[in-house]
């Protein structure tokens, strides 16, 4: 009797022992658990918009236990990193990377490792919610064009925004208007949903999770881009002084000189654009006033038309009238 009541004992407490394990599990040493941080990528995971004729199809699957980068499958997985902020404890930065076979664009390569970021923090209900999002465009170069943003700007505190792929170059944009700015060599059109396969837990480097040994290589810049943060405290001070419905430039230091790349093939004029230094990348607002504006000029303008033509009309009816009753008499 007293065996079989060990027996039931054991039977029941060994799954509640390797619930709770599961549920601390930190594999990437990072003070946050597996499961936390599977929960976050989940719940903040963006919703990307590429390119049907793409030369690299979709976002790629790597090989895992590699010592290099091989692509497996180009299926839409997307990668994630959730770290705390350094110095904020109540604050975790979320990294969703878009891997891809290749860049196709101008000076390609293969292999190119993008991204978007949100800086998330829990509220008095307990429940997580995004601060600000970062789109990664072109980094570490003249035509860098990433941006930063309120995440209620993007509406997207609750969950991921809306993000634009360009084609062939995969940089990242919060707008689709912003994809024609930088040096001129990103295009955002005619893009669809991508059908996300998984988001796999890359953890960190040093310490990768799901076999992302590959991560550590010189063949691209995806570890360095692991080990930094998108929110420095200065981004972050900028975001705030400015309009709730702006997005901003990341690195506007690096913006006059796109202006010039940008349009010198084309008109002289590039050079007064590129001169034209702001932090803003574009104010969501104004956007939709200017597309009201144009609406109403429009109107306005086929109203004036209509007018014209009914007062015309007008007229020359009245000199027809005029005309037979002097003839008539």
């Amino acid at each position: 009797m007293r065996k079989l009541l060990l027996v039931a004992m054991l039977a029941f407490a060994l799954p509640l022992a390797s619930a709770q394990l599961t549920a601390t599990a930190d594999s990437d040493r990072d003070g946050l658990s597996d499961a936390l941080e599977g929960a976050l990528l989940k719940q903040f995971e963006p919703r990307f918009l590429i390119s049907a004729s793409d030369c690299s199809s979709r976002p790629a699957a790597f090989v895992p236990l590699q010592s290099k980068p091989v692509v497996e499958l180009e299926n839409g997985t997307i990668y994630g990193q959730a770290f705390p902020r350094k110095g904020k404890s109540d604050q975790i930065e979320l990294h969703f990377y878009h891997l891809w076979r290749i860049d196709c664009g101008d000076r390609g390569h293969n292999l190119d490792a993008e991204h978007v970021s949100a800086l998330v923090s829990r509220d008095g209900d307990s429940n997580w919610k995004a601060l600000y999002w970062y789109a990664a465009a072109h980094e570490d170069t003249v035509c860098d064009a990433s941006q930063i943003t309120r995440a209620s700007t993007v509406d997207a505190a609750d969950r991921g925004p809306n993000v634009w792929i360009s084609r062939g170059k995969h940089a990242s944009f919060m707008s689709g208007v912003l994809c024609s700015h930088g040096c001129g060599g990103d295009e955002c059109h005619d893009l669809q949903p991508l059908a996300v396969a998984a988001i796999i837990n890359l953890g960190e480097p040093g310490a990768p999770v799901s076999g992302a040994t590959w991560v550590d290589v010189p063949q691209w810049p995806l570890a360095a881009k692991m080990r930094r943060s998108d929110f420095d405290d200065v981004r972050l001070a900028r975001v705030d002084q400015l309009s709730a419905t702006t997005i901003l430039w990341a690195n506007p230091q690096k913006h006059p000189y796109q202006g010039i790349i940008r349009n010198s093939r084309n008109t002289v004029d590039g050079v007064a654009t590129g001169a034209r230094a702001t932090d803003a990348a574009l104010d969501l607002a104004d956007e939709k006033t200017g597309n009201a504006l144009a609406g109403a000029s429009t109107s306005a303008g086929n109203g004036l038309s209509k007018s014209y033509r009914g007062v015309k009309n007008a007229l020359r009816i009245t000199a027809q009238k005029v005309g037979k009753s002097l003839g008539a008499n």
